[in-house]
This record gives structure tokens, sequence and C-alpha cells, in this order.
């Protein structure tokens, strides 16, 4: 129980990463707030932690909302007192196709989600950390934010954005014991939409559990660690 006592909020905590993310923490001991917009999955995986014997709540949240966003946190301080880890893991892909084929709502919906909402939770739970003097913020960005890919311009531009977003943020809370990351996994076989490979593929992939072993990892590391990012190579995969 290497996390008793601590706080975490996970975004984007209704599948894939965020959800095997929000099992480990709660394993180890943290209280973990579990955010995303899909009640029922928030309410199955407060369940999950429940029957492994930890402690969690749901609080359902658009995180394209900066409104919504700003509850969560203070509703999780109101909760619990702080907030020590926060997890930025929500996202969305919306389609497949080549830039002149995505609308200006395709582009939307995508930066909004991979992006503001990040920038929403940063912000919102920036000053609770600094009134700590401490804190972890880890960010799920993509391999395709250091590397753009074709036919997902919105995605990569988002990703990237991600990474010069949490570089900023790390420098500005360093004087403040906060530490800022960002984790950049390849594919992962989770909810792939729209990509639908067939599951000979998905077998090949890295699983959304061996990236939350990572996120677990990190937030264990001693304070005087810094990582300013942490690359996730792929497995190899014959596309």
């Amino acid at each position: 129980m290497r996390l008793r006592g601590r706080v975490a909020v996970v975004i984007g905590a209704s599948s894939g990463v965020g959800y095997e993310t929000a099992r480990r923490l709660a394993r180890e001991g943290a209280q973990v707030v579990a955010a995303a917009r899909r009640r029922e999955r928030l309410e199955m995986l407060v369940s999950d932690i429940a029957r492994e014997g930890g402690e969690a709540v749901a609080i359902p949240t658009d995180v394209t909302d900066s409104e919504q966003v700003d509850r969560l946190i203070e509703s999780a301080v109101n909760l619990f007192g702080r907030v020590d880890i926060l997890i930025n893991s929500a996202g969305v892909t919306h389609k497949i196709a080549p830039l002149e084929q995505f609308s200006n709502d395709d582009f939307r919906v995508v930066i909004e989600t991979n992006l503001h909402g990040t920038f929403y939770a940063a912000r919102a739970v920036v000053p609770h950390m600094k009134q700590q003097r401490s804190g972890t913020i880890i960010t799920i960005a993509s391999r395709v934010g250091k590397v753009g890919v074709a036919n997902i311009a919105p995605f990569c531009a988002a990703k990237f954005a991600l990474d010069g977003l949490s570089q900023a943020l790390g420098a500005e809370l360093r004087p403040y014991n906060v530490f800022v990351t960002t984790i950049f996994p390849g594919l992962i076989n989770t909810e792939l939409e729209p990509l639908n490979p067939p599951e000979e593929f998905r077998r090949r992939l890295m699983t959304a559990v061996d990236v939350a072993e990572v996120i677990l990892w990190v937030c264990m590391l001693p304070p005087t660690v810094r990582i300013d990012e942490l690359p996730i190579m792929p497995r190899q995969v014959d596309m």
C-alpha cells in the first residue's frame, strides 16, 4: 500500500489506460476520484475497486466543459482534503482521414478533448498543489505527439501541443515541488475506434495494463527524481 493517504484524480477513467490506472492506484492505497463522461462505466470501476479493497468515488465529468472540470477538482478537495496525483488520460481520435476531410467540428472535438481538457484540469489543480507544495501531474500523450502520422493530423496536433504544455507547466511548478511529466505510448490494445483493427493485430499491441504499470511506477518515484517525459516504445507490429 505504497500510496496510502494520497488522493488521485484520474480523468478518462471509464476505459483503457484510465480505468486500469485507477485500479492500480487504488490497490496501492490511493483514494481515487474517477472522472469521465460515461457514468455507468465509472460506477463499474468504483465497484471493481471496492471488491479489491480500495476506495474510489465516481464524478461524471465532460472534460471539454471547464466548469465541470473545476467542480471535479473542488469536489475531490472537499471529499478528501487534497489532490496529490492528477492523471490526464482523456482522449479521442474521432476519425481517420486526409486533412481536407476533417470539418471544423471534427477538429474542434479532438482539440477540445485532448488539449483543452488537459489544460482545464491542470489549471484547476495547480493552486491546490502549490499550496501543498507537492503533487504529481501525469499526462498521457502518444508517440504521434513526437512524429506526425498521416490521416490523423488533428490528433497529432493535440498530442504535440500536450508536450509543450507539460514542459512549460513543469518549469513553472518545479519550485513548488510539483512533478509534471508526459508519457508517450505507442498504439494500445483498447477502444481503438475508428481504427477497428483485426483481433490478430490487437494481440500484438501493448495493453492498457502495460501503460498503467508505468504510470504507477512514476507516481511512486521519490520527489528528488525528475523525468520530463517518458517514452514507451510500441511493440513490433507488422502494419
